[in-house]
């Protein structure tokens, strides 16, 4: 006899969402952040498992290795409580509800890193920086807006996506292009910076170098040092040295007074 079948609500889904806000405030050493997800899973295995021992069993299968971009976890949560419905009225096996965990949870690690912390932080972060030398004393709040405004957007949608589609990342990727909108974010942030660079000589005095430059002079220099770290990364340089180089530059440049 086939087991009874119990869908997955709106509400659960929810709750998942919410939970999934929580996903790195309990790590694991071995295990990274299998509790975080086994956490914001409970609202599905809830729905699907009323018997309390298969509800325990369960939830301890979802304790095995997990770790992604948090933000793009919810895709994975979706996924899985759509493979774990269908476990539970036995048209899937456990063995690929935790094969589907793991095929997803890589590349969309490298995804979401490069989305969220190379391009869409660092894009909200020289907006704010451009208002507040402009004397706008809200730019870090405009910060947070327009940074946790898309995060944010993205988990709870992203929770629906990766259920209705069963953790189809073609699908994934064809309604989010995570690559178009990190080359165009990285492009405005390139423009903006150099915008504040440019209008250097006109910051207030508090932000303005002791040393007088004019516009045309800082607006070639960072020009050239665009183009330089554009070349640079290209042969293969260390991002990770590169920016290490330019702190101990700027450090450099501060302690002679020049900056």
């Amino acid at each position: 006899m086939a087991p009874e079948r119990t869908s997955i609500r709106t509400v659960d889904l929810l709750g998942v969402f919410w939970r999934s806000f929580f996903i790195q405030a309990s790590w694991s050493y071995d295990q990274l952040q299998s509790l975080g997800f086994a956490f914001a899973f409970i609202p599905v295995l809830r729905r699907l498992y009323p018997d309390r021992e298969a509800f325990s069993a369960r939830l301890a299968s979802h304790m095995e290795y997990f770790n992604t971009q948090p933000y793009l976890a919810s895709f994975v949560l979706g996924a899985a409580a759509k493979a774990e419905e269908e476990h539970a009225s036995g048209r899937r096996t456990a063995v690929e509800v935790a094969e589907l965990k793991k095929t997803l949870m890589a590349p969309l690690g490298a995804l979401g890193d490069s989305f969220f912390w190379g391009s869409l932080k660092p894009f909200a972060a020289a907006v704010a920086v451009a208002l507040l030398l402009s004397g706008n004393w809200w730019a870090p709040l405009l910060f947070l807006v327009l940074y946790n405004l898309v995060h944010v957007g993205l988990r709870l949608s992203l929770v629906f996506v990766g259920y209705e589609t069963a953790g189809d990342a073609v699908a994934l990727l064809s309604r989010y292009n995570f690559t178009r909108l990190a080359r165009r974010y990285k492009v405005l942030s390139l423009f903006l910076i150099g915008c504040i660079v440019g209008t250097i000589s006109l910051w207030d005095a508090e932000f303005r170098p002791p040393v007088p430059f004019s516009p045309p002079l800082l607006a070639a220099a960072g020009l050239a040092l665009t183009l330089g770290m554009t070349a640079v990364l290209r042969l293969g340089a260390s991002p990770a040295k590169l920016m290490l180089g330019l702190a101990a530059v700027c450090l450099a440049l501060a302690l002679g007074g020049v900056v």
